[in-house]
């Protein structure tokens, strides 16, 4: 992988709080960035070698030198010097000082000056050394600005010309001392008038050089904008593939893939809570994790029907529904599982049903409290009245009674309409809990319970609204009270606090002594209505699993065998609910 792929994938989370730039903001102008930095230091190590190899030939090559036969010592310092000069350029481009830009101007120069005082000694525009300014002018093109490059071009093409009219007039200068001509203008001008071939040579080696210049720069900046292009790709298939991993992880439904072979591929955070998977590498088999959706996933792979029966991780853990289906594309042989919860789906179902009903109930609860409390106040004044005969003040009293219920009934619908005006904070169950214990025992009329709480860990914390957390736990601790009590005992109430698996949710379970609940009523326990009391109103329960799930909490029930009733709060987890909100 290239230096910019891999720098695109190093800082993908962070690409998305980057302003956008288009692609010609970045290449259009000079860009001192780290694989430039890399061209330099390549181009710096190429000029490293020619100047060794030229020094090495000069040295080895004496009697017939294939460079610098006109002037040696000219020759051989400036193969030396050049050769210097690249040590420090590479050097440079690891100080990275000065900046980039700066380089390459320098090299540029350094190596137009160099290669034509080379060409000058080594016979001038007769010599094979003209291609080396060619090749110069073309690296240089490479990381140079458009205008920069042809200015080097320009400077290459002055400096050919500039050392060739040296070369004749230093000719015109050697003939007029011999002798040969009276004037050295006069010979040298001659020699201009008779140098045609050196006239076209200069101009093929100029246009060779623009060319040189004008196409390099070309390819490069077209390399760059495909690099730019391609970096931005990859930037955004990142972001993609993260966008749609953080989708996945915050669906509420659970998403399970497995390969062919049953082995995990991916798994959100709603999978592996109700899972109950804390540590999963891919490549895990299913099998191990969870066998029975395991189980449940071969029969569909043998069978291809689409009923799954349901599936119960654990006893405190909701029942889930799996669907199957095979991704297409490349990755066809993998499976998708959908985990739902049926208690979600369940109460979905019951929602829409008692949507109507509700916003009935509450739209009117408040007319029918008028009357009520009519109806109320002329049974107290009946019942406090010294005429009333007896038959009439029992009468009154169960007027009276009913209207109380009547009036429970009301306050639970109007508590079922306001169940989403939830306010979460971070509760600290035990002092919570001991105030609550305190309310608790004053509000009770008959013998005091014997009271037992065990929290583990001590600073257990839960994320609940604190009025509706009271609610619920009065209405179970209430329950408890009354009915979770054999005849003749004193009733017992216990309250146990912790985590699943150490580190997973919180749990608050309320527990009773009592003779438990037949299987008959558990079907029916959080149905609004249901009540095994003549006086019960049955909206208890079912109004405080619905604060619960308001709160992104489960309420349960769980059968104790050794005898009595265990309602289990599955509590959502600090860290994810406080996200969400």
């Amino acid at each position: 992988m290239s230096p910019p792929y891999r720098e695109a994938a190093a800082t993908h989370r962070s690409v998305m709080t980057l302003p956008y730039l288009p692609i010609h903001s970045a290449t259009d102008r000079f860009v001192d960035r780290r694989h430039l930095w890399l061209v330099f230091r390549a181009t710096s190590i190429y000029r490293l070698i020619l100047a060794a190899l030229l020094l090495a030939v000069f040295v080895l090559d004496e009697q017939n030198r294939l460079f610098g036969q006109q002037e040696p010592w000219l020759f051989l310092g400036t193969t030396v010097i050049y050769m210097m000069l690249a040590v420090i350029s590479i050097a440079g481009s690891y100080w990275r000082q000065p900046r980039l830009s700066v380089q390459v101007h320098l090299q540029m120069l350094i190596d137009l000056t160099a290669l034509t005082i080379m060409i000058n000694a080594s016979g001038g525009l007769a010599s094979s050394l003209n291609s080396l300014l060619i090749a110069a002018v073309a690296a240089s093109a490479i990381l140079l600005p458009l205008i920069s490059a042809l200015l080097a071009a320009a400077l290459g093409f002055f400096l050919l010309i500039a050392s060739w009219l040296i070369e004749r007039w230093q000719a015109a200068g050697t003939q007029a001392q011999l002798g040969r001509g009276s004037d050295p203008w006069i010979t040298f001008w001659d020699h201009l008038g008779n140098t045609s071939d050196d006239w076209v040579r200069l101009g093929i080696l100029g246009s060779m050089l623009f060319i040189a210049a004008g196409l390099t720069h070309a390819l490069a900046e077209r390399a760059r904008r495909s690099e730019a292009l391609a970096r931005q790709r990859t930037w955004e298939l990142l972001e993609v593939a993260e966008l749609s991993q953080g989708i996945i992880r915050h669906l509420q439904n659970g998403v399970v893939v497995v390969d062919v072979a049953g082995r995990l591929e991916l798994l959100n955070d709603t999978a592996r809570e109700w899972l109950d998977i804390r540590n999963a590498e891919p490549g895990t088999p299913l099998r191990e994790l969870s066998p029975a959706l395991s189980q449940r996933l071969e029969r569909w792979l043998q069978d291809g029907g689409p009923d799954i029966s349901p599936f119960r991780p654990a006893e405190y853990r909701p029942e889930l529904i799996p669907r199957f289906t095979r991704l297409s594309g490349r990755q066809a042989a993998s499976v998708l599982i959908l985990l739902e919860d049926s208690d979600q789906t369940a109460a979905q179902l019951q929602q829409i049903k008692l949507a109507a009903l509700g916003r009935l109930t509450a739209s009117i609860a408040h007319e029918i409290r008028n009357p009520l409390a009519a109806i109320s106040h002329a049974v107290q004044l009946l019942e406090e009245s010294t005429s009333a005969s007896t038959s009439d003040q029992r009468l009154a009293r169960i007027a009276h009674d009913n209207v109380k219920r009547a009036n429970r009934i009301i306050g639970d619908v109007l508590d079922l309409a306001r169940r989403d005006r939830i306010k979460p904070e971070r509760v600290a169950l035990a002092s919570w809990l001991e105030t609550f214990h305190e309310e608790l025992l004053r509000s009770l009329d008959g013998p005091l319970p014997e009271w037992r709480q065990q929290i583990d860990p001590a600073g257990l914390t839960v994320v609940f609204d604190p009025h509706q957390l009271r609610q619920v736990l009065w209405n179970l601790c209430a329950n408890a009270y009354q009915h979770g009590v054999r005849s003749g005992e004193t009733p017992q109430v216990e309250l146990r606090a912790g985590q699943e698996n150490s580190h997973g949710r919180p749990f608050l379970e309320v527990r009773d002594a009592g003779p438990g609940i037949t299987a008959e009523n558990i079907t029916h326990l959080f149905e609004p209505f249901f009540t095994t009391r003549a006086k019960g109103t049955g909206l208890g329960l079912y109004l405080a699993r619905e604060l619960c799930e308001a709160n992104r909490a489960q309420l349960q029930y769980l059968p104790i065998a050794e005898g009595g009733s265990c309602f289990r709060i599955n509590f959502a987890p600090t860290h994810s609910t406080l996200e969400k909100d």
